[in-house]
C-alpha cells in the first residue's frame, strides 16, 4: 500500500511539473489594485485588445495628486503580436502632425497591422527657445544669436524609426545646451531600455585622407558646429547666410545607423552666401558655420569620393541594446530606473505624458491632463517618486508635455482622443489636440513568432476563400479560440492535467482503504 501510494504521489508531481512547464510565467499587473487605492475615483478599465489594457480614473483633490484626470494603457511589450512604433509616418522629420492622424496614415502605410493605442513622442526645437529664426529678435537662456532663417522643428533627442537613427541628441552647440537627454527604446523582440545613446560621425574624404568628426546628425545647424543633414531629417535646414555646405550622393538607398559604413561623391559646395541645393532622396548635406569648422571642409571638391562612419555608445553602458535598438523616443525628466526612484523639482500643474514600465515587465503609456481648473490640475512635479513606488515602476520618464500631453485609443473600430488636451478648441474650450513632432504607436499586427508559411501544392481553387488566421483583422479576436490565446488554452489544459491526476489518486486510495 505504502509503496503504490509513493507510486501515485511521485506520478502527480510529475504531472503538476510538467503543467508547470507549459504554462507560461503568470506575470502580476501593477495595476490590479489601482482602483482600491484610496485616492483614485471615477475608476473604470476596458480591454483594448488581448493582453492590451485601457484604465481611466480620477485623483481625488484632497490627494497629494490633487485632482487630475489620468489615462493608462497597460501591456507586454515582450507580446509576440505587439509593435512599438515610433514615427510621424512623414517624409522628412520636422513634419508636425497629431497624434490620431499619424496613427491613422500608419494603419493606411501598414495593412497588416492596427494601431491600438499612441501617444505624443519627443519635445521639439522651437522658435521662442533653441531654434531662434533670423531677425526675429528672440532671446533665451542668456542667447540671442540667430541660428536659422525659418521656423525649424527636428526632434530634440535621440530618435530611431525602425531601426534607422532619425536625430541624435541635443547637442553642446545648440544653445543653450541643457544637459543629457534620455531616450526610450524598444529592440525588435520588445525588449525595452532607458538610455543616453552618444552617436559619433566620422566623415573621410578619400581624395585628401583628411577626416572630420561631426557634431550630430540632422540637428540644428548652429554656429561652431558641422551638422550632417540625411534624407530622413528636415526638407531643408534654413542655414544661416554664413554656412558652408557639401553635398554628398550616393548610388543606392543608405541606412543610418551603428556600423553604417558608406561611400558617396561630392556633386555640389555651396559657400557662404550661394544658394543651397535642395536635399533629395540618397543624399546627404554636410553643413559647417564658423571659420574653424568651415575649414574642415573648405578643400572638398566636386567628384571626391567621402566616406561616411556612423558608430552609437550609451552612456549607460547598455552598448549592444542601443546598438542594435528598433525604435527610440526621446524625453526628459526621468524619475525611474532600475527600480530606483528620483525625485522632481518644481511646483508641477503640467499636462504629461509618461512612458514607463513595471516590476512585472509590463510597459505603460500614461497621460495626464492639467492646466485646467475644476478638472484636471496636473499632477505636482514632487510626488512623481511617490507615484513611481505606488505603481511599482521600474523606469519612467517624462516625454514631451503641456498641449501636446495626448493619449489615443482605439475604440471598438475607432480611433478616439481620450484626455482633454489644454489648447483650447476655437469656441475657447480645453481639448484641442496639437501637431507634434511623432508619436509612440502600440499595434497589433502578425505574430513574430508564429512559423514561416510553406507553400502547399498547387491545389484546384475552392467555391468559397479560406481565411486562416493569419488572415483575420488583427483588432479582432480569433473566433475558433473564444477570445482565448493560445497560452490560456495550455494553462487550462495543464490544469485539467493535474486535477485529473488528484481524482485519480483520491480513487485509488479510498479503494485501497475500502479493500
Amino acid at each position: 500500500m505504502k509503496k503504490m501510494f509513493k507510486r501515485i504521489t511521485l506520478a502527480v508531481l510529475a504531472l503538476a511539473l510538467a503543467a508547470g512547464l507549459l504554462t507560461p510565467a503568470v506575470r502580476v499587473n501593477a495595476l490590479d489594485g489601482l482602483k482600491d487605492k484610496e485616492w483614485v475615483t471615477e475608476y473604470s478599465e476596458r480591454e483594448i485588445y488581448p493582453g492590451v489594457m485601457a484604465y481611466d480614473f480620477v485623483s481625488a483633490e484632497s490627494s497629494k495628486y490633487l485632482l487630475n484626470h489620468i489615462h493608462i494603457v497597460e501591456f507586454d511589450p515582450k507580446q509576440s503580436d505587439l509593435y512599438i512604433d515610433v514615427t510621424n509616418e512623414a517624409e522628412h522629420s520636422d513634419k508636425l502632425k497629431g497624434v490620431k492622424k499619424t496613427m491613422e496614415e500608419y494603419n493606411a502605410n501598414h495593412p497588416d497591422r492596427k494601431a491600438l493605442a499612441g501617444v505624443n513622442g519627443d519635445m521639439w526645437m522651437v522658435s521662442y527657445a533653441h531654434a531662434r529664426i533670423e531677425g526675429k529678435g528672440t532671446s533665451y537662456g542668456g542667447y540671442s544669436d540667430a541660428v536659422v532663417t525659418h521656423e525649424l522643428t527636428i526632434p530634440r533627442g535621440f530618435n530611431v524609426y525602425k531601426g534607422e537613427i532619425i536625430s541624435s541628441p541635443h547637442d553642446v552647440t545648440e544653445t543653450p545646451h541643457q544637459g543629457e537627454f534620455t531616450s526610450f527604446g524598444v529592440s525588435a523582440d520588445g525588449e525595452v531600455q532607458l538610455g543616453q545613446p552618444k552617436v559619433t560621425v566620422n566623415v573621410t574624404n578619400n581624395t585628401t585622407g583628411e577626416s572630420v568628426k561631426l557634431n550630430g546628425i540632422n540637428r540644428l545647424p548652429a554656429d561652431k558646429a558641422i551638422m550632417m543633414y540625411t534624407d530622413k531629417g528636415p526638407a531643408a535646414n534654413y542655414s544661416l547666410a554664413d554656412a558652408f555646405e557639401v553635398i554628398i550622393d550616393f548610388d543606392e538607398d543608405y541606412f543610418i545607423k551603428h556600423g553604417t559604413n558608406i561611400t558617396g561623391t561630392v556633386t555640389g559646395i555651396c559657400g557662404p552666401g550661394d544658394e543651397d541645393m535642395p536635399m533629395q532622396e540618397n543624399r546627404i548635406i554636410l553643413t559647417a558655420r564658423g571659420d574653424k569648422k568651415i575649414a574642415k571642409l573648405a578643400d572638398y571638391k566636386i567628384g571626391d569620393k567621402v566616406t561616411i562612419d556612423v558608430s552609437v555608445k550609451d552612456l549607460f553602458k547598455n552598448n549592444e541594446f542601443w546598438q542594435n535598438v528598433y525604435t527610440a523616443v526621446g524625453g526628459h525628466m526621468e524619475f525611474a530606473r532600475d527600480g530606483k526612484y528620483n525625485a522632481l523639482s518644481g511646483e508641477g500643474g503640467y499636462p504629461t505624458t509618461i512612458i514607463a514600465t513595471t516590476k512585472a515587465g509590463k510597459m505603460l503609456l500614461i497621460e495626464a491632463d492639467g492646466r485646467q481648473a475644476g478638472y484636471s490640475v496636473g499632477i505636482p512635479f514632487g510626488t512623481y517618486k511617490s507615484l513611481a513606488e505606488e505603481l511599482d515602476f521600474e523606469d519612467a520618464f517624462i516625454v514631451d508635455g503641456g498641449g501636446s500631453a495626448t493619449i489615443v485609443e482605439l475604440d471598438g473600430e475607432e480611433l478616439k482622443l481620450i484626455n482633454r488636451p489644454s489648447d483650447k478648441k476655437s469656441d475657447g474650450t480645453y481639448g484641442s489636440p496639437r501637431a507634434v513632432v511623432n508619436s509612440v504607436i502600440l499595434a497589433a499586427g502578425p505574430d513574430r513568432n508564429a512559423p514561416p508559411a510553406t507553400e502547399e501544392p498547387t491545389a484546384e481553387p475552392t467555391a468559397e476563400p479560406v481565411t486562416t488566421g493569419s488572415e483575420q483583422d488583427p483588432g479582432k479576436s480569433d473566433n475558433k479560440n473564444n477570445g482565448l490565446s493560445t497560452a490560456a488554452i495550455i494553462a487550462i489544459i495543464a490544469g485539467a492535467v493535474v486535477i485529473a491526476a488528484l481524482v485519480a489518486v483520491t480513487l485509488v486510495v479510498t479503494k485501497k482503504k475500502k479493500g
